[in-house]
């Protein structure tokens, strides 16, 4: 989990990563927030770096007065907040937004879009093979 200050360095984490193929989640939260520091807890395990191994997390700290026009860009009404999200030409594009602890929800949307890449990747070879 890597801390983010501000949006250059949020926009800066979300295209290395992208293009490196890992999948990218926004994490809003507060050092104050207990569902925070249980979610923080979850995400860092040994079990969630295994089952996820292609996952990279951008912490936003909402305490950070830096991170205060994050929260109005990516419309954070409460905390904790993970969003999915990818590149779709030079735009950044949510793929799920998950309020809340939920890591049931968390770890389905990674499956999900590993699952979809991976499609992605078979078909484009299928393609390129014919």
């Amino acid at each position: 989990m890597i801390d983010i200050v501000g949006k250059e360095q949020l926009e800066e984490f979300i295209w290395e990563n992208i293009n490196a193929n890992k999948v990218v989640v926004i994490y809003f939260g507060a050092e104050w927030c207990g569902p925070c520091k249980q979610l923080k807890k979850k995400i860092a395990s040994d079990e969630a770096k295994e089952a996820m191994p292609d996952l990279v997390v951008g912490h936003v700290d909402m305490d950070e007065f830096l991170n205060n026009e994050l929260s109005d860009t990516y419309n954070i009404k409460s905390l904790p907040t993970q969003i999915f999200v990818t590149l779709k030409g030079t735009a950044i594009v949510e793929i799920k937004k998950i309020l809340g602890l939920d890591w049931s929800s968390f770890i389905s949307t990674y499956g999900d879009i590993k699952a979809t890449e991976e499609l992605t990747t078979k078909t484009n070879e299928t393609i390129v093979n014919t």
